[in-house]
This record gives structure tokens, C-alpha cells and sequence, in this order.
């Protein structure tokens, strides 16, 4: 008989704590408004404008002061007429070559350009060799995409060879050298 004393006991409070919450709650929530407005903002003042001194000297008419435009009423000058069949002299340019240069030959990227050509197709058949070499069906995800990045640096530097680009080819085919040499070491 003790425990369903309690149990009732325990029911009533339970009961006077579901009713008496809710009020205590909405009246706390009444009571949590803003009583007085913000205060305003106030916008700062701009600051002062500073005008430059004008020059105390009159200029001449149709001549403006720096920075300024020239009255509308000033004439405007008339254009000089240029002579119809006067040339401009050539323009002055201090030479850089040596008597007996070719002018052409300063204007290449390489100093010999068939000997790079041939490195170029050198690495480029290595590469190929070694690429060859490779069962791509045995190689894992990582070394599948090395191996298409190789055949492609491969790709572009035979572009690059056929553009006469022979810098740009030489770093393509250093690189798929490079990578089809590691791949075959796997």
C-alpha cells in the first residue's frame, strides 16, 4: 500500500507540474520586450572641400589654366598644314650587331636547332619504347593514369615538334620520358 501512495503522489505533482510550467514559461516570455526605442544614428559630416588657390595672373585668351578647359568663346587655333610630300626622317636606332651578323640567325630560340630536334625524337622514341613495354591491364588505378599522362605529355610534344616549338617539346618529352621510365620500373 506504501508504493501506490507514492505512486499517486508522484501522479499529483506530475500533473501540477504539466499545469503550472506553461504559465510560468508564457509569463517570463511577456515580460522580455524592449522598452525603449535605439537610440538614433547619426551620420558624420562630410568633410570640407578644399578648393586650390587660383593663380592671381590673367592668362592669355583661348589659353587655359592646368586642368581646365578653355572658355567656349576662346578661337581655337588652327591646324598647321603638314606638307603632302615631306617624309619623316628614320628613326635612329643604335645597332646591336656586329658587321658580318645575319639578323635572322639572332632571332632563334636555340643555337642548333636540328641537334635539339633530334634529342627531342630521341626521348620521345624512348618513351615510346618503354610505354610499349607496359601491359596496361596489370597496372593498378594510380599507375593507369600516370600511364595516360605519359602518352599524352608523348602526344603533345609531337605537336609541339611539328609547330617548331622546340621548347615547349623538350619539356613535354623530358616529362613523358620521365614517367613511362618509373612505370616501367613498377
Amino acid at each position: 500500500m506504501a508504493v501506490r501512495s507514492i505512486i499517486r503522489t508522484v501522479n499529483a505533482l506530475a500533473r501540477v507540474v504539466l499545469l503550472v510550467a506553461p504559465l510560468l514559461a508564457s509569463a517570463g516570455c511577456a515580460k522580455l520586450h524592449a522598452r525603449t526605442a535605439p537610440p538614433p544614428i547619426e551620420a558624420p559630416l562630410p568633410p570640407p572641400r578644399v578648393i586650390a588657390p587660383i593663380d592671381s595672373e590673367p592668362l592669355a585668351p583661348g589659353v587655359a589654366a592646368p586642368g581646365r578647359r578653355p572658355p567656349r568663346d576662346a578661337p581655337r587655333a588652327a591646324p598647321t598644314p603638314k606638307p603632302e610630300n615631306a617624309d619623316p626622317p628614320p628613326p635612329s636606332v643604335p645597332s646591336t650587331n656586329q658587321p658580318g651578323d645575319d639578323p635572322a640567325r639572332a632571332l632563334k630560340t636555340t643555337a642548333d636547332a636540328s641537334g635539339a630536334e633530334q634529342k627531342i625524337r630521341a626521348l620521345l622514341a624512348s618513351a615510346a619504347r618503354d610505354l610499349g613495354r607496359i601491359d596496361y591491364r596489370t597496372l593498378n588505378v594510380d599507375a593507369q593514369t600516370q600511364y595516360d599522362i605519359a602518352r599524352r605529355f608523348k602526344e603533345q610534344a609531337e605537336e609541339a615538334l611539328t609547330a617548331r616549338n622546340l621548347v615547349f617539346a623538350q619539356q613535354l618529352a623530358d616529362k613523358a620520358a620521365a614517367l613511362a621510365g618509373q612505370l616501367l620500373k613498377r
